[in-house]
């Protein structure tokens, strides 16, 4: 049996149609405004006013059966974003909390997708733990702790190269 197979077996869009909180055009509509902009299902929920930050961690805490923890005043070791890709950590909005022997454990704003739990078995293995918390928080510690490149409009790396094809163009020039 999956050990994740409790986040996965029933959607977060599912779930907030049943219990009454959206229509199912209305989670349809959200769920492809997420995709076009490549971002949780609960940011555009959020982004929409259908809950409050704290409604959806408690919701999520509840149905999925993740104990909430909240960001406020936590300290975040640099060691724990170590190995972890900072666009994955964005995508997903999920920050790694601690480590207790083999076991990581991280905070989300809804239950993490396959897509996010194969991305963190590769890289980490199965020991993994989810407590949810409230998406702005989680936003806040990522733009404070995790740097994502923009490759396109860094172009550091090309004056690197141009710094040592300079180089190397006035050591063969000079004969040396």
């Amino acid at each position: 049996m999956d050990p994740f197979d409790k986040y996965l077996r029933r959607p977060l869009d599912e779930l907030l149609v049943n219990q009454g909180v959206l229509t199912r055009p209305k989670a349809d509509e959200l769920v492809s405004s997420a995709l076009e902009a490549d971002e949780p299902f609960s940011i555009a929920l959020l982004d929409a006013a259908v809950l409050t930050p704290w409604d959806l961690a408690r919701l999520v805490a509840v149905h999925y059966q993740m104990p909430a923890h909240p960001l406020a005043g936590y300290k975040f070791e640099k060691e724990l974003f170590a190995g972890l890709r900072p666009e994955v950590l964005h995508r997903h909005r999920v920050v790694p909390l601690a480590v207790f022997g083999r076991t990581r454990t991280f905070a989300v704003a809804e239950p993490p997708c396959r897509d996010l739990l194969d991305t963190l078995t590769a890289t980490l293995g199965t020991s993994l733990f989810f407590f949810v918390a409230e998406a702005p928080e989680i936003r806040r510690v990522l733009t404070e702790h995790v740097k994502v490149v923009d490759a396109t409009a860094d172009t550091s790396w090309q004056r690197m190269f141009d710094s040592a094809e300079a180089e190397v163009s006035k050591t063969l020039k000079n004969g040396r």
